[in-house]
């Protein structure tokens, strides 16, 4: 009776084990499959930002042609077509290419093709595999290049560098802004052109900066905004002025616009391991994904 009653108690407690081990993982895989979703959720908000932000630049670009930027949706892709701009890779993008769509690639192709238009697989990690790398290697396109995407929530920032001055764009001085563009970029363009496109860089939906050291202008920063997200942009520092802390002040600049425009998440990207990635992960900026950019080898 004693063996037969510890028999019972032993084979009690294993179904008790059993029962709240099972309990457990069920708990676990629910929020591993909520904290999956939740990650999806997240790439789709900052791939929509991007994505706004991508067909408001092709209307600002400094450019005499007129962007004739289309977007196309076949099965889980969206592509982005520019025939005005058939060497730019920026604006001849697949977004969402995957596993549903390689028996589609043919057609995706020669839509680009019949342009005259070698265009860009812009990847997302749950979109790569085997079976779809092995696609896009097969039709010449390798892994070139890639980008880290973060988030953050906008905060009140007291970092202050006395040493820069930060002065909003407006009518009065965006043409300032886009010689220093211009600069930067080493281009000239004519008088009309920045004339006509100076208009863009004072709007409410595409918030610029300036940044000055003893009155001379060092650094840019852009902050575009689209409902109540925002996305931090172009940052670009003058070389005799890197190590100056520039680009850190317009950060916590536009940080703070973001707080005071009562914006509930910003969103940026960022090359790996670089300098701006290092000081986003500092201001308290969160990786989203990265996403890997597929281009044809010439």
């Amino acid at each position: 009776m004693i063996i037969n009653s510890q028999l019972f108690l032993i084979n009690v407690s294993l179904i008790i084990y059993i029962w709240r081990k099972k309990k457990f993982l069920t708990r676990s895989c629910y929020s591993m499959g909520n904290l999956y979703q939740n990650v999806l959720f997240k790439q789709e908000k900052v791939n929509e930002m991007e994505l706004a932000l991508t067909q408001f630049n092709s209307k600002r670009a400094l450019s005499h042609v007129n962007s004739n930027l289309k977007l196309k949706n076949l099965g889980d892709c969206t592509l982005i077509i520019d025939s005005n701009a058939p060497n730019s890779i920026y604006y001849n993008r697949i977004k969402g290419f995957g596993n549903h769509d390689i028996d589609k690639v043919d057609y995706i192709l020669d839509t680009y093709y019949s342009e005259q238009i070698t265009p860009c697989f812009d990847m997302t990690p749950n979109n790569i595999n085997f079976e779809v790398s092995q696609v896009l290697m097969n039709k010449g396109f390798f892994c070139s290049e890639q980008l880290v995407f973060l988030e953050l929530e906008p905060y009140f920032t007291e970092y202050d560098n006395r040493e820069i001055d930060i002065v909003r764009v407006t009518e009065n001085n965006a043409k300032e802004f886009i010689n220093l563009i211009l600069l930067s970029d080493g281009k000239e363009v004519e008088k009309d052109l920045i004339e006509k496109k100076s208009v863009y860089f004072y709007q409410s939906n595409f918030q610029n900066f300036i940044a000055y050291i003893g009155g001379e202008a060092v650094g840019m920063g852009s902050l575009f905004i689209k409902g109540e997200e925002g996305y931090i942009a172009n940052g670009f520092t003058f070389p005799s002025y890197r190590g100056r802390k520039v680009q850190k002040s317009l950060l916590h600049f536009r940080i703070q616009v973001a707080k005071e425009l009562g914006l509930t998440k910003l969103y940026t990207d960022v090359e790996f391991g670089s300098i701006s990635h290092n000081n986003l992960l500092k201001v308290g900026f969160e990786s989203i994904l990265t996403s890997s950019f597929w281009m044809k080898a010439k």
